[in-house]
């Protein structure tokens, strides 16, 4: 059986961007507004290498504002913390009652607006999977006893643009130091659809499918040049080269639509991307 997340076979998530420097209750208010559009709410650590509020500030402000913690899946990386950071923060999700975590690398500190900063990565992303699974028996990284097991849901990601073999064999051993979940990279190829439909049919647990539309040149051009596994060779990016940059939003909006509906009997579910747009994540829910 999969890992239920929730009691429902096709789930729906938001990828929530916190907002730069100050918590923005203007973003709170309409986060809340939108939040039944989607199962869950996964909120971002410093996306793209930019500065912006820590994502547990950011979860304790929608709790705040009446969210359920168990709707709330928070992200860390190890680009930024050492062990004993990871921890300590990672044990203070769960004192807010928030239990689901994605376990992400990091995108590079050069790509972003803090090239000061250090890149830490003590331990690299099958490590801090394999860290939360010993504190859900009880442990911390050192071996000390907690003196009472935790009980994280661990989600990490998955990039589809491998060769299947490939993709199967990260998936496998992801599920066997403790992955529960798994959100791909954003999909753009009909291949990628039809790769993640076998993968959903093998895996044990759910496979959330990433979805990210293009607004604008700027998007597309980091897409292309600055974000790691995501198949590049598909219609939509040929397609997007022949339009006007206005147009982009309708047109990739469209196309990703078409291939969810076409094959949403065989996915587990959508990760929706829109950089901080609820909007525009709520209108792609409702017509999934």
């Amino acid at each position: 059986m999969k890992v239920k997340l929730i009691n429902k076979k096709f789930i729906k998530s938001i990828e929530i961007i916190p907002s730069r420097y100050k918590i923005d209750n203007l973003l709170l208010d309409k986060i809340l507004k939108y939040n039944k559009s989607f199962d869950f709410l996964d909120i971002a650590c410093t996306p793209m290498a930019n500065l912006r509020i820590s994502p547990l500030s950011f979860a304790h402000g929608l709790i705040m504002k009446g969210i359920k913690p168990n709707k709330l899946i928070i992200n860390f990386s190890t680009r930024d913390k050492n062990t004993l950071a990871l921890q300590s923060e990672i044990l203070g999700a769960l004192s807010m009652k928030v239990n689901k975590l994605l376990l992400i690398k990091g995108d590079k500190i050069n790509i972003g607006n803090s090239k000061k900063s250090k890149e830490v990565f003590e331990i690299n992303t099958n490590e801090l999977i394999s860290l939360v699974n010993k504190l859900n028996s009880g442990k911390d990284y050192s071996n000390n006893s907690l003196g009472y097991k935790t009980d994280f849901l661990i989600g990490s990601t998955l990039n589809i643009d491998l060769p299947f073999k490939k993709i199967e064999k990260n998936l496998i051993k992801r599920n066997n130091i403790g992955s529960n979940f798994f959100i791909t990279q954003p999909l753009y190829s009909e291949l990628d659809f039809i790769n993640l439909s076998k993968l959903s049919a093998l895996s044990s647990n759910k496979i959330l499918a990433g979805i990210f539309p293009i607004k604008n040149k700027k998007t597309f051009k980091n897409l292309n040049n600055k974000i790691n596994g995501i198949n590049k060779d598909n219609s939509l990016f040929k397609e997007l080269k022949k339009n006007k940059e206005e147009d982009y939003l309708k047109i990739s909006t469209e196309y990703l639509i078409d291939l969810l509906i076409k094959y949403k009997k065989n996915l587990d579910g959508i990760h929706i991307m829109t950089a901080g747009d609820i909007k525009l994540a709520s209108q792609i829910s409702s017509k999934i």
